[in-house]
Formats: structure tokens, C-alpha cells, sequence
């Protein structure tokens, strides 16, 4: 790896992505739990953009000649976040209800998952930061589902 983009700096931004993206979501779903969806979005589409340093992270990584696992897991939050845009940005499909429901949720949990991985495969300590993250985005996301549902 360059001098550039040592490693410990690459792993550093891929936890500080994964925590405010566990963060971002968590205000997006309080927002929807409380009939305000409308000013939760915008912190949902902040977190899918952050797919766009994500995937910087891969290509530094695959340069880097790092091990698999420091490029595979970071692009499939990065398929998740390119998965949430196509359905809910472009193409407007209301998967939410429909048979698309259960693949996006797996690359949604997947996704979140692949992140945890990843910090607790960089630092022990950032991994389980991330963990508890993901707890706070998953009790979100659990209130907002017995307030709304699926949105």
C-alpha cells in the first residue's frame, strides 16, 4: 500500500462509514416511526451515498493487495447501497410490499453485517463499536416496523 493511503487510514474511514451509516439509518427510522418520513429520507439517501467513498475503499484495498476479505466486505454494503438506490431512487418500485422485500432485506442486513466484519477484522475495538451501532439501528428499525411497518 502507497504512503498515501496506508491501511490503518483505509480501515479508519471504513469505521467511521459503517458508524455513521448505522447512525444515519437510526434517525431515518426514528423519523418514520414518528409519521415523519419525509425528514428521515434525506439521512437514508447521506447513507447510501456514503457507497461512494465505500467503493474508493475497495479499489485502494484491491491495489493494496490486502486480503479478500478488506475488499469483499465493504462492496456488499456497497451492492446494498447501489441495490437501495435503483429500487427506491430510480426506478420508485414499492418493494417494500411486493416479492423484492426479502432480497432487499438481505442485502440491507448483509450489508450492515459485511461492516461489522470488517472493523473487527481491522481492530478489535472498532468492531465492536460498529457492533453496538447496529444494535442501536436494529432497535430502531424494530420500533419503526411495529409503529409503521414496512413504511
Amino acid at each position: 500500500m502507497s504512503n498515501y493511503f496506508p491501511t490503518r487510514t483505509i480501515d479508519l474511514v471504513v469505521f467511521i462509514i459503517a458508524n455513521v451509516m448505522n447512525l444515519l439509518l437510526t434517525i431515518m427510522f426514528l423519523f418514520r416511526a414518528v409519521g415523519k418520513p419525509n425528514v428521515g429520507n434525506p439521512f437514508g439517501w447521506v447513507a447510501v451515498a456514503l457507497a461512494v467513498p465505500l467503493g474508493v475503499v475497495v479499489v485502494l484495498n484491491l491495489l493494496g493487495k490486502r486480503d479478500w476479505a478488506f475488499w469483499v466486505l465493504p462492496l456488499v454494503t456497497v451492492c446494498y447501497c447501489l441495490f437501495e438506490l435503483l429500487l427506491d431512487g430510480i426506478l420508485k418500485v414499492d418493494f417494500r410490499h411486493n416479492r423484492l422485500l426479502g432480497p432487499y432485506l438481505l442485502s440491507y442486513y448483509l450489508g450492515l453485517m459485511a461492516m461489522i466484519g470488517y472493523n473487527f477484522l481491522a481492530s478489535k475495538p472498532y468492531g465492536f463499536v460498529t457492533l453496538v451501532t447496529y444494535f442501536i439501528n436494529l432497535a430502531a428499525t424494530a420500533y419503526s416496523y411495529s409503529r409503521v411497518g414496512h413504511g
